[in-house]
């Protein structure tokens, strides 16, 4: 017994350990709790609304020739472009398995539309007044399945024409007309004018405009970010030298791209379809705030899963090493008549104290670094809501990794304890 009770007492190689352990877990607390905000946050973007359906949607757009005086000499004028993209446009939509067509120059969300300045009849002037315009077909919203809240769509009559009317979005609606029916109130867009061989205008195309009907938000300026006001209006009425198609098929959207290329040269053979074509959830993948989240989530979910390896492998060894040079002590304790229980926690409440001391110390490195990491996750509550998880977790992890060795400890005969050296 005297020889046992020598190697009770801890050296200055076990408080080293002990101090590796709580500095293990110091660390790996707030990058645990980095990796649970970075993880959630992008499984929020991923169930965020985007208030359209990407599944199985293109975009395919086409260059009209009009660098070639024959070629363009058809389609100079508003009423030939209006016809030919119509045309190409039926073509499309003829193609078996192919649902719906529609144009939309510039108006393919994640980031759609062009700014531009707005005024609003009977509203106050304000410089600052500004809204995303689209210019799109009236088959645009059943084909990204858009919800109408509100009045209708322009009608083909009203889309070949181009001018007098509008749709908006909520936003637009609800910063303008809170407290009022905003079907029916007028709106002008004075910078919408164009006139030229390249960029052809309506004969109204700035003039003020009713607003036919209103339909609900889409993310229009980045997944991550809430809709800004929007403005639609027929493609007619501004026309640039090339358009651009939404097509929803039945199937996977790319696999119709050699049939959509047949159709559109079946209207003229020479015409090519851009190299843009797309298809939307791949458009949704490539955004900056989708791609900068899931990077976040997968890197700090990794070193963060290593970094809980090696603290739960470091404190499995301490207690491991603790159990072995204690085992004389626990075989005096048994034979005086201690508990299986008792021993139990004899043994893990040696890694207990360090595990309660890295929690500690990486709760406050967790709040000095808190705002660093919010700015980089976009979130100013980062860790408010993984943190209570992560702590939780932790502290389970550690009860494990110290519970086999403990185990093992309790199980000891207390004749074997006595004569291990």
């Amino acid at each position: 017994m005297q020889g046992s009770l020598r190697r009770i007492a801890p050296g200055a190689g076990k408080r080293k350990l002990n101090l590796l352990i709580a500095g293990q877990i110091a660390l790996t607390l707030p990058l645990l709790a980095t990796a649970g905000a970075a993880i959630g946050d992008f499984l929020g973007l991923m169930k965020v609304s985007l208030g359209y359906d990407p599944q199985n949607v293109m975009q395919a757009g086409i260059m009209m020739h009009w660098n070639n005086p024959e070629d363009w000499r058809s389609v100079q004028p508003r009423e030939g472009r209006i016809a030919y993209i119509e045309q190409i446009r039926q073509k499309i939509a003829a193609v078996p398995g192919i649902t719906s067509v529609a144009v939309a120059t510039e108006s393919t969300p994640p980031y759609s539309g062009i700014a531009s300045a707005v005024e609003i009849a009977r509203g106050a002037r304000n410089a600052e007044q500004e809204a995303r315009v689209h210019f799109v077909s009236p088959e645009f919203f059943a084909t990204l399945h858009i919800h109408l809240l509100q009045g209708r769509i322009w009608t083909p009559d009203e889309n070949m024409r181009g001018d007098f009317v509008a749709i908006v979005n909520e936003s637009l609606a609800r910063q303008y007309w809170a407290h009022q029916d905003p079907i029916a109130q007028q709106l002008r867009l004075p910078t919408l004018k164009a006139s030229g061989p390249v960029m052809i205008g309506s004969t109204a195309s700035d003039g003020w405009r009713q607003v036919l009907g209103v339909i609900a938000d889409v993310r229009n300026d980045g997944v991550g970010n809430p809709a800004v006001p929007e403005v639609y209006v027929p493609y007619t009425t501004y026309m640039y030298p090339f358009a651009q198609f939404e097509i929803r098929t039945e199937g996977e959207s790319l696999a119709y791209l050699h049939a959509v290329r047949a159709a559109v040269q079946s209207v003229a053979p020479d015409q090519q379809i851009s190299n843009g074509a797309y298809d939307l959830e791949e458009a949704l993948r490539s955004d900056a705030q989708w791609s900068s989240q899931r990077l976040f989530s997968v890197l700090f979910g990794f070193f963060s899963t290593l970094a809980l390896m090696l603290s739960l492998a470091g404190l499995f060894s301490v207690v491991s090493y603790s159990v072995v040079q204690k085992t004389a002590e626990f075989g005096i304790r048994m034979a005086l008549g201690a508990s299986r229980s008792h021993i139990l926690w004899v043994a893990a409440s040696v890694a207990a104290r360090s595990v309660l001391v890295g929690i500690a110390a990486g709760l406050a490195i967790d709040l000095l670094i808190q705002r660093l990491l919010a700015r980089w996750m976009n979130n100013a509550d980062f860790s408010s809501n993984s943190l209570t998880l992560v702590t939780l977790l932790l502290v389970a992890c550690s009860v494990v990794a110290c519970l086999f060795p403990a185990r093992r400890a309790a199980s000891i005969h207390p004749v074997e304890a006595l004569r291990y050296e």
